[in-house]
């Protein structure tokens, strides 16, 4: 039976496909892909990563909260952002408005082929 597992090179290659991924749990086979190139381990985070990550990343629990030591936002910052990204969204809408009437020129005229 096993000389006609390997008779085609399609049987070979599915045959070898599924031993790779029955062995790719085993640290022997990652270890093996790391030094070929074929995986890699994954980096150590930039420092700042690391600080503005909380120690216990578990979700926090539903109707509990989280005091933060962080300065909160007033109430006129807010509405000073509020009002910039308003701002901001009505130079989005005319700057959309004139694409779109720049766009709504009419085709130019075929060219005319000289009768000769």
């Amino acid at each position: 039976m096993p000389e006609t597992l390997f008779r085609t090179p399609s049987r070979t290659v599915a045959t070898t496909l599924v031993l790779a991924g029955l062995l790719g749990g085993c640290s022997a086979v990652q270890g093996a892909a790391e030094l070929t190139g074929l995986a890699t381990k994954p980096a150590e985070p930039k420092p700042f990563v690391l600080e503005t990550r909380p120690q216990d990343p578990r979700y926090v629990p539903v109707g509990t909260t989280i005091s933060r030591d962080a300065k909160r936002k007033t109430v006129e910052e807010f509405k000073k952002l509020e009002a910039e990204l308003e701002a901001k969204r009505l130079s989005n809408v005319a700057a959309g408005t004139q694409a779109q009437s720049l766009g709504n020129t009419p085709p130019p005229a075929p060219a005319k082929l000289p009768t000769d």
